[in-house]
């Protein structure tokens, strides 16, 4: 087994990103998102601090960081435009 999955799995924290970097770790292939829970876990040392922000503002993952309390979040929400949604609702009757 891997020094460092054996490490992670002896002294890291359960939290965001452990799980995604031990699915790297053995190979398998991650999402955008992953990765950065993956990098963000790494760097903080497993979080063997605690589950804390890094508080790197010059980092680039730090906006989509797991622990950052202003972390962007991204919306699949889409809005529809009202004259379309009148559209829909006069096309059904």
């Amino acid at each position: 087994m891997n020094e460092r999955i054996k490490n992670i799995q002896l002294y890291g924290k359960k939290a965001r990103g452990q799980k995604e970097l031990l699915k790297h770790l053995s190979g398998q292939k991650l999402t955008f998102k992953q990765a950065i829970y993956a990098k963000c876990y790494d760097w903080m040392n497993y979080f063997s601090d605690g589950k804390v922000d890094c508080n790197m503002p010059h980092c680039s993952l730090a906006p989509f960081m797991a622990y950052n309390q202003n972390r962007e979040k991204r919306t699949t929400k889409k809005t529809m435009p009202w004259d379309q949604v009148e559209k829909m609702r006069t096309a059904r009757l």
